[in-house]
Formats: structure tokens, C-alpha cells, sequence
């Protein structure tokens, strides 16, 4: 029998705290406007595939963290930089890098289906 699961710790930690990130940024992006909205409603599937080791989660997941760090990069470029903009972009960039590290690419590559 096939069990689904919220988060598998049996992946790379990269691969986990990324997970993470996913349903954490995804509850945040919900109250955060239309476009972070949906954006944040993608990263619930996202997260979830991943967790699921399905390749397509990954991707899913990849895209709606590069798409939330360049939504933000542009409210950045429309409104100033000002010190509290680090404190925004810090857990997309973040969410970013863990999943796109090195580790999380391979494991991916190898093991999702």
C-alpha cells in the first residue's frame, strides 16, 4: 500500500526544508494580494508533490519560487529599496536555493518519478 504523506523526512534536508518553505510561503502569499495569491496556491500542490517524490512538484515548486522572488523584485523596483525589502525577499530567495541546490537536483532527478 502506498502511504501519502505531508512532508518526508527521508528526503535530502534541502529537499525537506524546502518542503516546508513551500506550505509556509504558500499560507503567507495567500493574504498578500491577487498576484502572490496565486502563486501561494500553487505552492500547496507543489509542496505536496514533493513531499510525494513526483517530479512535477519540483518543477511546479521551482517555478512559484522564481515567480514570487521576480514579482517581488519588481514591487521592489516600482516602490524603492528601503531596509525592510530584505526582510520580504529573504524566505523566496531561500525557498529558491533549497530547492534548486545541487542536492535537490540530484535527489530529483534520481529518485522522483
Amino acid at each position: 500500500m502506498e502511504s501519502r504523506r505531508w512532508l518526508n523526512r527521508y528526503q535530502p534536508q534541502t529537499l525537506v526544508t524546502g518542503t516546508m518553505l513551500l506550505y509556509i510561503e504558500g499560507l503567507f502569499n495567500l493574504v498578500r494580494g491577487t498576484e502572490l495569491m496565486f502563486i501561494g496556491l500553487a505552492m500547496f500542490p507543489a509542496a505536496y508533490a514533493i513531499a510525494n517524490d513526483r517530479r512535477w512538484g519540483w518543477r511546479l515548486g521551482v517555478g512559484a519560487a522564481a515567480l514570487a522572488v521576480l514579482l517581488r523584485l519588481i514591487s521592489i523596483l516600482s516602490y524603492g529599496f528601503t531596509p525592510t525589502v530584505l526582510l520580504i525577499l529573504v524566505f523566496p530567495v531561500a525557498l529558491l536555493a533549497l530547492l534548486v541546490h545541487p542536492i535537490s537536483r540530484e535527489y530529483q532527478r534520481v529518485w522522483f518519478s
